[in-house]
């Protein structure tokens, strides 16, 4: 799917997390038109408004086993991210692994963040966007994405 063909808001926000990518920053604020980046509820955000996960987020005492992001022969990430919920039997029990499963189907980028400093200034790295490319025993495989206004 190109992003062109999702809604404003749903481009917006890719938008944000693209112009971010690589920076360190408190909870990201809604946009102006109020569309959330990401809820503290959960770590994988998919609004109510959308078939899709918009994105996630790693917390640095979190009850799953994401891994760290690692770098490829050509600079970018490729990240594994836990789904939600303990069995890989019961992904699709979950809304959010379900928005998640729609991305990889239709090759929707999300936005990916990850804690990196705890209370009193609780910080988050910007990764920028993420393309689903399998998933896997419980892991979604991410790869950097890049807009092509980007390049």
């Amino acid at each position: 799917m190109k992003i062109s063909q999702l809604p404003d808001k749903h481009q917006a926000a890719l938008k944000w997390f693209s112009e971010r990518a690589g920076l360190v920053q408190p909870w990201p604020r809604s946009l102006d038109d109020g569309t959330l980046l990401a809820t503290r509820a959960k770590g994988i955000y998919k609004p109510k408004w959308s078939e899709y996960a918009l994105s996630i987020r790693e917390t640095i005492d979190g009850p799953y086993s994401d891994k760290d992001p690692t770098t490829t022969p050509e600079g970018k990430w490729v990240y594994k991210y836990f789904q939600e919920g303990r069995s890989p039997l019961e992904r699709d029990y979950f809304f959010t692994n379900r928005g998640l499963v729609k991305c990889l189907q239709d090759q929707v980028p999300i936005g990916v963040m990850r804690q990196v400093q705890l209370k009193p200034t609780v910080m988050y790295r910007i990764l920028g966007l993420g393309l689903i490319s399998s998933w896997d025993e419980g892991y979604f495989y991410i790869n950097e994405f890049r807009l092509v206004s980007d390049r």
